[in-house]
């Protein structure tokens, strides 16, 4: 079912909400939990899924401006962010036009892959190149941690998404 501008318009304002909000979890220092020092990466697997129904050059957008606000609140390697999460949103939206359907689990799986891919290049580009004894430990002290925890708060973000998503798309 096609949607109106009108309804098209709400369900946008309600996605650019969400991933405010989501933004000021993730980057405001005591907002939420870290457990052990591991944060939670709420922006990639958040745009990811709320970019699987859309076309690929909404999905990009969503992407585009989930990395741009996170890229706001870092003071270095900027664009990095916006560059990835936008590529990784227009994947899954061709993933799921062509290839897969946009079910709950390709929703949770990509998300979790796309977020493991984050975690493992931002590593390999921004500490690991620079070098330094602590490289290693920080991979599994920090990076691996906050992985597994985003993996998790992706189950229960996709849960909450579904049906959101679903009254949003009028399906």
């Amino acid at each position: 079912m096609e949607l109106t501008k009108k309804e098209r318009t709400i369900k946008y304002v309600v996605y650019a909400v969400i991933i405010a909000v989501l933004s000021l979890l993730q980057n405001v220092g005591g907002l939420w939990f870290e457990i052990g020092g591991a944060r939670c990466f709420f922006l990639i697997p958040a745009a990811v899924l709320l970019s699987l129904d859309e076309d690929e050059k909404t999905a990009a957008l969503i992407g585009l401006f989930a990395g741009l606000l996170w890229d706001i609140t870092v003071a270095h390697h900027m664009g990095f962010n916006c560059l990835f999460i936008m590529v990784s949103c227009y994947i899954m939206s061709v993933l799921v036009t062509h290839l897969f359907r946009a079910t709950f689990w390709v929703g949770t799986v990509g998300a979790v892959l796309f977020t493991f891919l984050y975690v493992l290049i931002y590593w390999l580009i921004f500490v690991l190149i620079k070098g330094g004894d602590g490289s290693g430990v920080a991979f599994f002290n920090f990076y691996l941690p906050s992985f597994f925890y985003t993996a998790v708060m992706t189950v229960v973000m996709n849960i909450a998404f579904v049906p959101l998503k679903r009254k949003l798309n009028k399906a």
